[in-house]
């Protein structure tokens, strides 16, 4: 896992070439260990590395069979790609270099193959053109902005609007976006004119400008496995996906929730690997004691050694300034304090973690999934129910805030797939890639920990994502065969049980400090921009009573302190209160 940055120029510029190594510095959370850049006329890359696979052959950038790469992620098929491409000679044993090999072999339709998560710029000497792309599902970020010289691209957000080379406003649409969901849809990002390369994208350059665009599309039209997913079936497929994600040259743990993703994570490993596994979790005051019974049952039965962060509403307020100017862009998911957390510790031992992100996506664990299993379901709007929707002064704005999900729900609708699948492929598209995998991203690399994330695979897509719906969801449950999977395997594991881990209480947490959000809220500059004061005001007052205002509620939380962190100078160190009492 490393970060990448970068430049290609329309003209040589030497002055804007010498500060963009400047994101060197930026981004070397993401790779604490080594960095390296090449130039030429009119391209630049950075590279900050984190070494976990060829630790002392595998720096970057690589240069082969003029071509040269800086990549971010791992390929988990490179050790395949190297048995099968034989024309191309290796330098290293990276396995970042088996995108080389795909690209020198076949083309830029040699980015196919790849399977893994990753983002890289590959500049090809020989048509002086510089590729960016995206593994499929968007598990690793890239950003890029067309600026006067060029176009600009970077792992983080941050690290193009800290370079200066151009002012970024904030755009209007995506706050208010951002209001509804708690993230940004779409390629747009909160900032005007910086863009995300899209999930499977790849976006060819040359001289500063943008040629051509290529969007793999990795769906089938119509495919519907309704064959019985059998116990063998279901053990080969998870059992092959981690194995390969668990190819490392450094240690590795896994974050435990207690939910069926990471149980079934663990459960795997525990079958691969014979030492003691270790494995991390969370835990709040109140929190049933089940839990921890549960984890000694775990502990003893798949040789783990479970290490348990406390995590209390102190934490919550403490961390969250840390959090916002440390997550990129603006995420209100309350997952990230206790992630941070997590990663904090974890770093102190691991360079690697394992979690059970997509699980949900690809099994079909979501509630709002199973409210399509039932009779009366009528075809609706997959985001019309976004934070704000109940309070009035939002409607103004409803006309335009939800653009870019349009988009994405559009992308699904000539398919021949179900109703339920079509909902699954816009979580894949939207909720996955711009809100739990920038998470997931963001936490761990700011402690400079690469997150694995073994349910979400191009190959095991294609194994269960078909499956027909009745199979997925039953009984009023999601996931309902892996549940049963999981049923027969584990005699000590109760699957229908209601998870409890990585649940922040912030129902409770918020509404204690009402009467401190009331005084200051309104003091701040972005809120006073589309929020009267008597709205805040009764905002803060009426969550006591109403715990449906509570998401609206921290949702304004976690972007006043998210701008106060990126764009203003006001000094973060302390809590929440500590920072936003200095606003007047």
């Amino acid at each position: 896992m490393c970060g990448i940055a970068g430049i290609s120029i329309e003209k040589p510029n030497s002055r804007l070439q010498k500060k963009i190594l400047e994101m060197k510095n930026l981004l070397s959370h993401r790779g604490p260990d080594s960095s390296g850049e090449f130039h030429s006329s009119y391209v630049s890359l950075i590279h900050t590395r984190l070494s976990i696979i060829d630790l002392d052959g595998g720096n970057q950038p690589i240069e082969n069979n003029d071509m040269i790469l800086v990549a971010n992620g791992e390929i988990y098929n490179d050790l395949e790609i190297r048995k099968t491409i034989k024309k191309y000679k290796y330098k290293t044993n990276s396995d970042s270099e088996s995108i080389m090999a795909a690209y020198y072999e076949f083309g830029l339709s040699g980015l196919k193959k790849l399977r893994g998560m990753y983002a890289f710029a590959l500049y090809d000497k020989k048509t002086e053109q510089t590729i960016l792309g995206r593994d499929d599902f968007g598990i690793k970020p890239l950003y890029f902005s067309m600026i006067t010289e060029g176009v600009i691209f970077s792992s983080e957000i941050s690290a193009i609007v800290k370079l200066g080379v151009k002012c970024f406003d904030l755009s209007k649409f995506k706050f208010l976006e951002f209001l509804q969901l708690q993230y940004c849809s779409g390629n747009r990002t909160i900032y005007e004119n910086i863009l995300r390369i899209r999930p499977g994208e790849t976006l060819v350059i040359q001289k500063g400008k943008i040629i051509r665009s290529i969007l793999n599309e990795f769906l089938e039209k119509k495919n519907t496995i309704k064959k019985k997913i059998t116990k063998d079936y279901t053990t080969d497929a998870l059992m092959e996906s981690v194995s390969v994600h668990l190819r490392s040259d450094v240690p590795y743990c896994v974050f435990f929730s207690g939910g069926i993703d990471s149980t079934l994570v663990l459960y795997f490993m525990s079958l691969l690997k014979l030492n003691k596994i270790s494995a991390y979790t969370i835990g709040f005051n109140g929190m049933n004691s089940n839990f921890d019974q549960n984890l000694k049952v775990l502990a003893s039965k798949f040789n783990v050694e479970f290490t348990k962060i406390n995590f209390d509403q102190n934490d919550f307020w403490n961390l969250l300034p840390f959090a916002a100017q440390n997550i990129d862009e603006p995420i209100a998911d309350y997952a990230i304090l206790p992630t941070f957390k997590l990663a904090r510790e974890a770093s102190k031992n691991f360079k690697v973690v394992l979690t059970g992100e997509g699980g949900d996506e690809l099994f079909g664990g979501y509630g709002r999934y199973r409210s399509l299993m039932k009779t009366f379901f009528k075809k609706k709007k997959k985001y019309t129910n976004g934070a704000f929707s109940n309070l009035g002064f939002f409607k103004q704005y409803r006309e335009f805030w939800d653009f870019d999900l349009k988009k994405i729900d559009q992308k699904t609708e000539n398919l021949e797939i179900s109703e339920l699948q079509k909902y699954q492929l816009f979580d894949y598209f939207n909720w996955l890639p711009n809100d739990l995998l920038v998470k997931l991203d963001r936490c761990l690399m700011t402690y400079g920990v690469e997150g694995r994330t073994p349910l979400v695979d191009k190959e095991l897509f294609k194994k269960f994502f078909y499956v027909e719906d009745k199979i997925k969801i039953k009984k009023n449950y999601g996931k309902f065969f892996i549940r049963e999977f999981l049923e027969s395997k584990l005699n000590f594991y109760n699957p229908y049980a209601k998870k409890e881990g990585f649940t922040v209480p912030i129902s409770e947490w918020i509404p204690e400090k009402s009467r401190y959000l009331e005084e200051f809220l309104p003091k701040i500059d972005i809120l006073k921009m589309f929020f009267k004061k008597s709205d805040l005001v009764d905002l803060c007052r009426s969550v006591k009573t109403n715990k449906r205002l509570v998401k609206p509620l921290w949702h304004l939380i976690f972007f006043s302190i998210w701008h106060l962190a990126n764009e203003s100078e006001i000094d973060i160190s302390g809590n929440y209160f500590d920072v936003i009492s200095e606003c007047r």
